[in-house]
């Protein structure tokens, strides 16, 4: 049997895989949940002038990696993701 290691670092954003867009929808800019294939660098390239306008927005692209632990940070107060995310909130309602 083969023994796979956890990967418990934080991820460095240079890990081919998925990056997710965890925070809010923002009518005509960018749609909660949605999924980046590649890079880091390869979703804020795609996300592009939405992230230009909303500088925020990459901060709340998150690695698939630790996806399941930083969709809990967002909705928990006392942590940088939740900041950003109450900041794009307040700034698009």
């Amino acid at each position: 049997p083969v023994k796979s290691k956890r990967n418990t670092k934080k991820s460095d954003g240079k890990a081919a895989g998925f990056y997710v867009y965890i925070g809010p929808s923002i009518r005509g800019v960018i749609q909660a949940g949605t999924v980046y294939r590649g890079t880091k660098a390869d979703a804020l390239e795609k996300i592009g002038m939405a992230a230009e306008k909303y500088p925020l927005i990459a901060s709340l692209v998150v690695s698939g990696d630790t996806l399941a632990a930083d969709r809990i940070k967002v909705k928990t107060p006392g942590n940088l993701l939740h900041v950003n995310y109450m900041k794009l909130v307040s700034g698009t309602m």
